[in-house]
């Protein structure tokens, strides 16, 4: 504990010397000091992937999230800087891989069927269809809808946080939209909390394995390895369920849009 006290003490000193003095030595600290939540943010990005990329690569795209977050940082407002980081850096690795545009148009189409599928079934049942009204409204196999799964599993798709507050100066993590006492104090509290309920409910329209993939991977932070050792499944599987989930979860979102925007 009294380590950690030091540690708390050390980083402190150097945002105050940075923020106050804009000491460039305690900025380049700093950005050492959370290399490694740039690396644990890539690593769970990049299994989304292609081989083609590099880990490095991604994480000197996260590094420049990581610069701006620091820049950006306020320290009067009371909020982690883990927190505020996170969604910077990601974005920033996100925003490079949609420059280079890497996603084939085969895929897009796929992506904007697959979308366009759950949307109609939910309107005309009522309810998150199931995967077997999704395969006969697709006229897929079992093994193809597996494999369009696969596919369509790419990060702009399941950047969910980005499609939530895309204009959000102080975008939100889904693990503070998942706790009951987030220690974020957004500016607009009312639109926070629209926005809370509203993922609250969109949650509770999955199915329990994919309730659990979504909290596992957001709220608790591990990887779809890792996930698939507590449910027991393979990794692939759990990709899956996380691919499901959230196009489930963006297909009622998009229905409730208006109330997320204007965060």
């Amino acid at each position: 504990m009294e380590d950690i006290d030091q540690e708390s003490k050390q980083e402190k000193k150097l945002w105050q010397e940075y923020k106050n003095k804009d000491s460039q030595k305690a900025k380049e600290k700093l950005i050492l000091r959370y290399i490694p939540l740039v690396k644990h943010i890539v690593g769970k990005i990049i299994v989304e992937l292609p081989d083609k990329f590099d880990f490095e690569d991604l994480v000197n795209y996260g590094v420049l999230g990581l610069m701006d977050a620091i820049e950006r940082f306020d320290l009067d407002r009371g909020v982690k800087f883990s927190t505020y980081a996170v969604p910077r850096i990601r974005g920033a690795v996100y925003d490079e891989l949609r420059r280079i545009d890497w996603v084939p148009t085969q895929v897009r189409r796929k992506s904007k069927k697959f979308s366009r599928a759950i949307k109609e079934l939910e309107d005309e049942l009522g309810r998150s269809p199931t995967d077997e009204e999704l395969r006969e409204r697709l006229g897929l196999t079992e093994e193809e809808f597996k494999k369009l799964l696969r596919q369509v599993n790419i990060p702009e798709n399941v950047s969910l946080e980005r499609f939530i507050a895309p204009q959000s100066e102080d975008e939100l993590r889904l693990k503070d939209m998942l706790q009951d006492d987030s220690e974020q104090e957004p500016d607009n509290l009312v639109a926070y909390n629209q926005m809370k309920e509203v993922l609250g409910e969109a949650i509770d329209k999955l199915s329990e394995k994919e309730k659990l993939v979504v909290t596992l991977y957001y709220y608790e932070d591990l990887t779809l390895q890792e996930i698939g050792e507590v449910m027991e499944l393979t990794a692939a599987r759990i990709s899956q369920l996380h691919t499901k989930a959230i196009f489930r979860l963006r297909g009622y979102l998009s229905q409730k849009k208006d109330m997320m925007v204007d965060y």
